[in-house]
């Protein structure tokens, strides 16, 4: 009788774990997000599916952004396809993602992102890096990663992360001699399926004159998030949800022979084939761009419901322990806030990296149309998170030099 009351404990608890994340009820308080409170765990037996494009700073340097962007988003895709409709937390991180599952889903999410490990420099030109790590592993080092929901329209949310265990995800990642956790040639699978991913916008210009990348982390107790936010605000004169980088006004379709294009095209040989591809994505572009051309629907797509969905669905602003921006703002207010920023660093109050452009660019996830399940993840023009990182380390860097 004890063996049968373990089993039925055991089959009780597989399938809680694995509902973990769907299970938690969204937020739409991003000051309490952005403040790290009411986070909540993830289970032990999870696991972190982290990558990043190798040198992406030499990519983007080459001109390469765009396909850096598509690597990283496609990296997401990839194991949100092996993952069969369980709910699971992602977060996109310009040069590379980050994906929790269960471990129902481990296995899977092991092989989908060996194999776009394995085919991205032929696909992409971009080589890949990426590790699968226990989450437990991480809590045993001192860290933690919790999770929290963040409502965007509809069905469709955003995780956000806290606790320290995404950035030592990420070290553990980019350390050669962290060879346990780093996905080899033989966690590749045979096929890549990165249905889904979608690339047809042109940058999104900046309506006021520029796009402004931030990437900052609060220090001691002395600020939070939630104050910086509100004085972010109090420079720009209106919310932060104003300044979000998609707006009618530059919202503007590629081309058909546009290289957004041609990199879904090369995503989704992995599902079609070649011509498949080809045919998939000529095809539903007509459809999108005839909808866009006179505001209505054609087959799943309808253009003006789709358009405000996507506003709503981007993730322009989140937190993983920083909080990270991506702005539109006018060259006088990024001054300020650059001014605000570096006077909170110089007091020890934060530390921050900006970076700015004429533009941001969008990476989609098209999950269910006829559902209005879709998200989209923005990024500064030529580099924005990775050059704002760069900024990042390099201040700090300096800092600590000084003190030296």
């Amino acid at each position: 009788m004890r063996h049968d009351r373990d089993s039925r404990e055991k089959e009780h608890y597989v399938p809680d774990t694995e509902k973990f994340y769907g299970d938690l009820t969204p937020s739409e308080d991003f000051d309490t997000i952005s403040d790290g409170l009411d986070f909540t765990p993830l289970p032990d037996d999870w696991t972190i599916l982290i990558s990043d494009v190798v040198n992406s700073t030499g990519a983007i340097e080459r001109g390469e952004y765009k396909s850096v962007n598509m690597v990283g988003a496609a990296s997401i895709v990839a194991v949100l396809n092996g993952c069969d409709g369980v709910d699971v937390p992602f977060m996109f991180g310009g040069d590379g993602g980050v994906v929790a599952v269960p471990p129902g889903a481990a296995k899977a999410a092991r092989t989908r992102l060996g194999a776009l490990q394995d085919q991205c420099e032929a696909l992409f030109g971009l080589t890949l890096r990426a590790a699968a790590i226990p989450v437990s592993e991480l809590r045993g080092a001192g860290t933690d990663v919790q999770v929290r929901k963040f409502q965007l329209s509809g069905d469709n949310h955003l995780a956000m992360f806290a606790g320290g265990g995404l950035e030592l995800a990420d070290k553990w990642l980019k350390d050669d001699t962290q060879h346990s956790w780093h996905l080899a040639t033989e966690d590749a699978g045979r096929s890549l399926d990165l249905e889904g991913l979608s690339c047809r916008w042109q940058p999104l210009q900046a309506r006021n004159g520029v796009m402004l990348t931030i990437i900052l982390q609060t220090a001691g107790d002395k600020v939070t998030a939630s104050q910086i936010n509100r004085k972010l605000a109090s420079i720009l004169g209106r919310p932060i949800n104003d300044c979000a980088p998609v707006q009618n006004s530059n919202l503007k379709l590629a081309s058909l022979t546009s290289a957004n294009l041609s990199m879904e095209r090369k995503a989704l040989r992995g599902r079609y084939g070649r011509y498949g591809a080809l045919a998939w994505t000529t095809l539903t572009y007509l459809f999108q761009s005839l909808a866009e051309r006179y505001n209505r629907r054609y087959a799943e797509y309808n253009a003006p419901k789709y358009r405000e969905e996507l506003k709503a669905n981007t993730d322009f602003r989140k937190f993983d322990g920083a909080l990270r921006l991506v702005i539109d703002v006018n060259g006088q207010q990024a001054d300020e806030i650059e001014a605000f920023l570096e006077q909170g660093f110089q007091v020890g109050d934060l530390s921050y990296g900006t970076w700015r452009s004429e533009a941001a660019l969008m990476t989609c996830l098209l999950f269910d149309l006829a559902q209005s399940l879709h998200v989209h993840f923005i990024d500064g023009a030529n580099g924005g998170y990775t050059q704002a990182a760069k900024a990042m380390k390099a201040r700090a860097s300096e800092k600590a030099g000084e003190r030296g």
